[in-house]
Parts: C-alpha cells; structure tokens; sequence
C-alpha cells in the first residue's frame, strides 16, 4: 500500500507539471482559426444551453449578429489572450456580473508557487485602489512605502499607464444590466489581474506616484508577513524555571508570579474571546476587520450600526443572533445598515438576516429559473473539491441530483428551481428590529447584496442613502456557477445557472436599487477619509439646533 501511494503521488506530482508546461506553452501558441472558430461556438451553445434567459437585456437576434460579427472578426491566428480580447466583450455584451471570462493566467509548479508565498506578498497587491473618472487612486496602502498616502494616483506601473490598462480591458467586463456604478468597482478589484497579464510576476516594480503637486517613483519590491511573533525556546523557558531563587525575595517573586499567572490567564481568555468573535462574525486577516460588526453611536447610544462587508465566512447564524439581541437590550430606536461594497456571497444568508428586519411574514425569492430539470445536476459540483475527494463527493451526489431534479419544476412552459431557501413563507424573528432603518449603498453593492436591498425597499420604515447599487433591481443569474473551459484556447469561464429573482421587484429594467437620498463619495471624501453618507444619516437622527436671531 505505501508503494502505491507513493506511485500515486508521483503521478499527480507529475502530472501537475506537465499540466503547467502545457498552459504555459500554449498562452504563447497562435490557435488555428478553425480551432478559434470551434471555441465561438463551443461558448454560443453553451450560452443557449444552459444560461436562464440569457437575451434578459440583448435580445437572441443581437446576441446572434454579435457572434456572427466575431466570426468574421476572427480571420487570422491568434494566442489564447489575443482571443480573450475579441472574444470577452460578446460575452460582456449578455450584461450578467457574475458571468465572468478571464485571460488565460501563467501557471507556477508547486515549488514555483511556494517560494513565491514566502517570499512574501507582490508589489501590486500591497494596495487597495480605487478607480475614479479614469484615474486609479490607492485606498489603502499595506506596505512599507508610508510616503504613499491614501489617495495619491498610481499613473503608471512598470512603464504601463493604469488609464491603458483600462482603456484595453474595459469592454471585457460588466454589471448586472446597464447601470454604470459597478464598472469602476470591479475594475478597481481586478486592475492587478489585468496588469500581471500586462508585465508579469515581479519582486520589485517602479510605482510612479503623483501626489499633491508632485511626481515621483518609488519602487516597491515583495514583502514578507513578519507579522508572526517568535516564541521563546523551550529549553529557555526550562532554564527560566529552574533558576533558584533567595529566601528573602521568595515571597516577592512568589506575589508577582502569581500577578504574571493571572495576567497571562486573562490575556489567554481574551485571546480565547478573540478567535471565537472571529469564527463567528468572520474576519478578514488581511485588512484586519470583522466580516459583520456592531457598534453604537448618538445619544445615549441609541442608534445601531451594523456593517456587514460580504455575505459569506463567519457563523451569520450566531452572528445575527447575538447581533440583534444585542440591539434589543440597548433598546435602539434607529439602526443604520452598511452594505456598501458589499459583493454579495450566501442566498440563504440574507433570508436569515431579514428575519431581523420584516414586519410581517413575507416570501423572499420568486421560484429560481433554470433552463432544465438537468442543467444543474453535475455543473460545478465536482469543481470546489480537490480530486482525492471525488469518492467522498461521489456519496454525497445521489442526494445533490436528487434535489436538483425533482426540487424543479415546469411551469407555463419553463423550468423552476422551487427548493431554494427563501421561496416559501417565513417569518419575522419574535426580537426583529421594528425602528427606523437606514441603509448605506454604493455601486460595490452586488449579487446577494442587491437581493436584499430590493426586498428591504419594500419597507416603509426604511430609507436608502448613496448611489445605485451595481446589481439589478429585479435579481441575478448566479447560484451555481460552474468554470468552463473553452476546448482550445483555454480561456477560463464562469457563467450562472439559476436566475435568482427577489419578490419585490420594479418596472424599470436593468438599473439598480436607486438610493432615497443621493449622495456619492468623491475623490476628495476618500483622501480625507470623509464619510458624507454617514454624516447625513446621523444629522437626520440627532438634528442640529438652531441658531436664534
């Protein structure tokens, strides 16, 4: 049996760095036009096959006469990312968010990708950025370079302009529909992506900053976590112990032996509170911050501020639970919700969080639609887990498919998906908040985020403050996602197959969930980290005395 295991291993060791040599050999292999051609129609098919409503904003004429467009367009050899560039914006032109076609990325062996992560963290993602009418800001900065403040603009990275890196990959993304909010989002988030398909994996690039009235360059080489304090050796602190000490200062030592004892049990009980705060409410190592967060503010603190940051990681059960109680004891008569950025993450999440929120019993989710009884049953499934699981997952299929084929329905000649938590009834929790809700949106606001601002807007104790959310108003085609694979070129894509539909819904197609109050953070705000939709809110709350004549 160790035999085996240790031909298996090689095998996979093995195969893993064939299959790196054949990806990257074949990003700088210029395809046949027949083999180009066959992977446009690999990605119609597919679109037709197993996209729910994919003409939901181009209609399938204009979808047909934009393949038929690419064809044509498609009349030479080309590599796999010279494709992607004629290819994504057809793709783009479906308007679905989550449906997402990416370059075809360099791959690292094992031992390649290992001494790069020790090696410590690339230049370009030692900063958050933020884009803004076609320049490319930093938000945060993580590295050493504190000269670097927040908001001075990246102009160029390693001789490439941030603006060219947009103006080359803008047409290969989207929102959901036509609203405008989320293009700057995303692109921001992905701007690394785009550039490393631009110059590569670096130790160290030139950044050239402008800020305030000055040009400079600074460059920024890989950093390393040093974040990990050193313990103190073992046979130290053996040493330590066996130390003699005098009878005249035995009980001193004795006395602060007992202070040090009581004072590390604390520190290992609020380090004990700490991990478990983090198993429950999430929390992100890398920025340092709780996925959902509670704080008080006003007078006598009497307003609420939840923060939620994404949908997904943490305990949200727990989370919520311990959440709203605690807004019930403090008796809080307004509570501000901040899912502004939020990218969206768990269906059922938000269900469960509106529990807290409804004032009566309500329905969340319109039946999901689907293409088929069977579009689902095997995409995406096999693709989260490692191979070596594959027999574990194997037992669990049965009741997958199960659900997924006989939980669907057809209905007036299309399928539905009925068994998506949400589409039945449920009820507000007995400690459901009943005050004044405001909530914080943005153009980051996507997916599961959108989901329940539509249904939050349905309530009239509830006013939107910021801009247009990147999501539409009327739901998403995501749930299960599966990667494809276009058969020649590689290219990697990720599509959507339920089109998930909140049951509060609007005549107007294509646009977000539009804020009561518009209020939009510049350039400026974010430099001077200036929150001018939280200073509205709380005037509005606590209202400002006026002046006597």
């Amino acid at each position: 049996m160790y035999k085996i295991f240790i031909l298996f291993s090689f095998t996979l060791l093995f195969g893993a760095c064939k299959t790196v040599e054949r990806n990257n050999r074949l990003r700088n292999t210029a395809i046949s036009v027949h083999k180009l051609q066959k992977d446009i129609n690999f990605v119609e098919k597919k679109l037709i096959k197993k996209h729910p409503n994919y003409d939901w904003y181009t209609s399938k004429e204009a979808m047909a006469y934009k393949f038929d467009s690419l064809r044509k367009v498609v009349n030479h050899r080309m590599t796999p990312n010279e494709f992607f560039l004629a290819i994504s914006p057809v793709v783009a032109s479906v308007h679905q968010g989550h449906m997402t076609m990416l370059p075809l990325a360099k791959k690292y062996t094992r031992k390649e990708a290992k001494a790069m992560n020790e090696a410590g963290k690339g230049p370009v993602s030692q900063f958050d950025y933020f884009w803004e009418q076609g320049k490319l800001y930093v938000l945060n900065n993580h590295s050493i370079h504190k000269e670097i403040k927040r908001g001075a603009e990246v102009l160029a990275i390693k001789g490439v302009w941030t603006k060219a890196v947009y103006e080359k990959y803008r047409n290969t993304f989207t929102s959901d529909g036509y609203n405008q909010t989320f293009i700057r989002k995303i692109f921001a988030r992905r701007f690394p992506v785009y550039l490393i398909e631009e110059i590569g994996v670096n130790d160290s690039l030139p950044f050239v900053i402008r800020q305030g009235d000055s040009t400079f360059t600074t460059m920024v080489h890989r950093l390393k976590d040093t974040t990990a304090e050193e313990e103190t050796p073992k046979k130290e602190k053996q040493k330590i112990a066996k130390t003699t000490v005098s009878p005249v200062v035995k009980d001193t030592v004795l006395q602060q032996d007992s202070v040090t004892k009581a004072t590390a049990l604390a520190k290992k009980e609020t380090e004990k509170q700490e991990e478990r705060n983090q198993s429950v409410y999430g929390y992100d190592k890398e920025t340092k911050k709780y996925t959902r967060s509670l704080s008080f503010a006003g007078k006598d603190s009497a307003v609420a501020i939840v923060t939620i940051r994404q949908f997904m990681g943490g305990q949200f059960r727990k989370a919520y639970a311990e959440i709203f109680d605690s807004i019930r004891k403090q008796d809080c008569s307004t509570l501000i919700l901040d899912i502004r950025d939020n990218p969206g993450g768990s269906a059922k999440e938000i269900v469960k969080l509106y529990e807290y929120l409804a004032d009566t019993n309500f329905t969340f989710y319109r039946p999901t639609q689907v293409v088929s009884k069977t579009s689902m049953l095997r995409a995406g499934l096999f693709q989260r887990v490692p191979k070596f699981a594959y027999p574990f997952m194997a037992l669990f299929y049965p009741f997958y498919a199960g659900d997924r084929f006989f939980g669907t329905r057809k209905d007036d000649g299309k399928y539905y998906y009925h068994n998506l938590y949400g589409t039945d009834e449920n009820k507000p929790r007995a400690n459901a908040f009943k005050g004044k809700i405001y909530v914080l949106i943005n153009g980051g606001c996507f997916s599961a985020a959108c989901l329940l601002s539509s249904e939050l807007k349905a309530l009239p104790n509830v006013t939107f403050v910021g801009e247009e959310t990147g999501g539409d108003f009327n739901g998403t085609v995501a749930g299960v996602m599966p990667l494809f694979r276009l058969p020649h070129s590689r290219l990697p894509w990720r599509m959507g197959l339920m089109h998930i539909r909140p049951e509060n819904g609007t005549e107007v197609k294509g646009r977000g969930i539009f804020p009561d109050k518009e209020i939009i953070q510049t350039y400026e705000d974010k430099k001077n980290d200036k929150d001018p939709e939280m200073d509205w809110v709380m005037k509005q709350i606590e209202p400002q005395p006026q002046l006597q004549p």
